[in-house]
């Protein structure tokens, strides 16, 4: 396994604008922190390499959108076996309707916000999780009525 990246205060602060804007050129991050193009190329490139930088996105508008209609599902579990579990973890992950996911703590196992365009829609997608995934024992869906933030981001102290 490697070894942690030990990010220091210009790193945290690239961190913070390329969340902001992965639109900004090598030369707006470098005037922006204080150090040279080449250096801030050199940078990015060494955070992406490591793993803390995982990929770059576009945020779409959800008018935009096909799948509407979000719902969170809380999924429990019926046996924790590794590999049935790891099964299920990555039949979530390839999933086009799970937008986030994440294995909690508490009675239920995972947390998953699932995007469908109806409800017909989101019968179909959990019989087909429930029907590749045994492992699930029980699911409860709960209705998004409002969106209220989306900021896939990390803040970093900058100090």
């Amino acid at each position: 396994m490697s070894q942690k990246l030990v990010l220091d205060r210009i790193d945290r602060k690239l961190l913070n604008l390329v969340q902001q804007s992965s639109l900004l050129t090598f030369q707006q991050l470098a005037d922006k922190v204080g150090i040279s193009q080449p250096a801030c190329h050199r940078r990015i490139r060494r955070l992406r390499d490591a793993g803390v930088i995982l990929g770059d996105i576009s945020v779409v508008n959800r008018a935009y959108s096909e799948r509407k209609l979000s719902l969170w599902i809380e999924i429990s579990l019926s046996s924790h076996q590794l590999d049935m579990f790891n099964a299920l973890i990555d039949v979530l992950r390839a999933s086009p309707y799970v937008s986030c996911c994440d294995v909690i703590t508490g009675d239920t196992d995972i947390l998953a916000c699932l995007n469908v365009a109806d409800m017909e829609e989101f019968r179909e997608v959990t019989r087909d999780f429930m029907r590749r995934c045994p492992i699930i024992k029980t699911y409860r869906s709960i209705t998004v009525a409002q969106h209220v933030k989306l900021q896939p981001t990390l803040a970093f102290d900058e100090e």
